[in-house]
This record gives structure tokens, sequence and C-alpha cells, in this order.
């Protein structure tokens, strides 16, 4: 589990995730970063308690990574709002990639309906 850590009220610092290569769809980069680039991201975090929701479906960037390397690396970022934060708790975080157009044409598999990142381990968010 990765946790975020933020005070109460306050926006700073944004929410950002690296997205994680997992090596299946190297052969086809450039066509996941025409995806990448072409898609909506939104974010939501719910109360790990109650299951309610806080932050539901907000619109969120995919950014590219400012960095000196050959390989192109992007991160999600979500921009808090005073209202997202403005209560004391712990929460579970995602953020989820709706990828527009038609990118099935290479023959690459992707996840039908939205992505929801992260994948491999949980996001928790701690409002102190």
């Amino acid at each position: 589990m990765q946790n975020f850590f933020i005070i109460r009220g306050s926006v700073n610092p944004c929410l950002v995730m690296e997205l994680i290569n997992d090596g299946r769809y190297d052969f086809q980069k450039s066509l996941i970063n025409n995806a990448l680039q072409d898609s909506v991201v939104t974010f939501s975090m719910a109360d790990e308690e109650t299951g309610l929701l806080k932050v539901a479906k907000q619109k969120a960037d995919i950014v590219l990574a400012d960095e000196e390397s050959c390989q192109e690396r992007y991160l999600l970022r979500y921009k808090w709002k005073e209202r997202d934060v403005n209560k004391e708790g712990f929460y579970k975080g995602w953020f989820e990639i709706k990828f527009n157009g038609d990118i099935s044409q290479s023959g690459v598999e992707f996840p039908e309906g939205n992505l929801k990142v992260p994948i491999e381990e949980q996001l928790r968010i701690i409002i102190k």
C-alpha cells in the first residue's frame, strides 16, 4: 500500500503517481504514448471506514515527466480542492484512464472500459 499524507485544508502538494511500464507493450510504445495523450483521466477517493465517496471522478491530468533520459515516463496528477481535504481521515484513492478513439487497429489488446490505476498497490490518502 502506498501512503500519501496531506494536511487538512491544504491544497498542496498535488497528488502525483507514476504510470508503471509493465513491459507488455514495449514493442508498441508510440501507440501507447498516443493513446495516453488522447485519454481522459479522473480521480476518485472514498472514506476507508464508510466507503462513501469524498471525490468522485474529478478531472485529473496526465503529464510527461521532466527528465533527461530517452525513455518517456508519464505521471498522473490531481490538484486538490479545499472541499476534498476538509475532513481528517483515511481514504482510498484511485485514478481511472479512459482511452478515446479506436486503438485496437494495431492488434495490441487494451483493457476494456476504464483502466483503474494504481494496479499493483492501493493508494491510501491520510488527511491530518
